[in-house]
């Protein structure tokens, strides 16, 4: 193959590669939003439906004030009539938190997931370019072995390495005290 072909074919995969880079981002943005719009549509109503409970609070309170105006005490202090007029929403208010809840665990394992799965992408990138160091030669078995050794360590400590790389984001270590750790986790 003559280097206008070898040039034309690498121009196809980049071109490839964007257009298969842009459709995953498209898709991904549209089922983020997506996401986000369910979740704000519920957190409204979650919000509705607290300030409909409220007024039904301040419905109970102002029975109880006048029931102790105006009550002997002979009578019962009654308030069946709220506490039915509530019951819907408390269940819808209960259905509302747990779906809530269950999409914000799912939103945390999925950021989860693409976490380990850059961090995978990285080291298996990192990797290649040291099989194609040792395949032309570019370093010896030895340097192999040692690079090959710390990007393995790097990727199966990933959590713990994410964890001293968000104490340093918080301010919680400095500089020197995350390289530090870092060193120590590494060797």
């Amino acid at each position: 193959m003559d280097m206008f072909g070898r040039a034309t074919k690498a121009v196809k995969e980049v071109g490839e590669n964007v257009i298969d880079s842009a459709k995953s981002i498209g898709t991904s943005i549209y089922s983020t939003s997506k996401e986000q719009s369910e979740l704000a549509g519920m957190k409204v109503q979650k919000s509705v439906i607290e300030r409909r409970l409220e007024e039904s609070y301040a419905k109970i309170g102002k029975r109880y004030v006048e029931y102790m105006n105006q009550s002997d005490g002979s009578e019962a202090f009654d308030i069946a009539d709220i506490l039915e007029e509530m019951k819907p929403d408390f269940d819808k208010l209960d259905e509302i938190i747990s779906t809530l809840q269950e999409k914000e665990d799912e939103a945390k394992r999925e950021e989860e997931e693409k976490r380990r799965k850059k961090a995978l992408d990285e080291y298996e990138s990192q990797k290649a370019k040291l099989d194609k160091a040792l395949e032309m030669e570019i370093i010896t078995a030895e340097e192999y072995d040692e690079k090959i050794a710390v990007i393995q360590k790097k990727y199966e400590n990933y959590d713990q390495l994410r964890k001293i790389d968000m104490q340093l984001q918080m301010g919680i270590i400095t500089n020197k005290e995350h390289a530090a750790k870092v060193n120590n986790i590494l060797g």
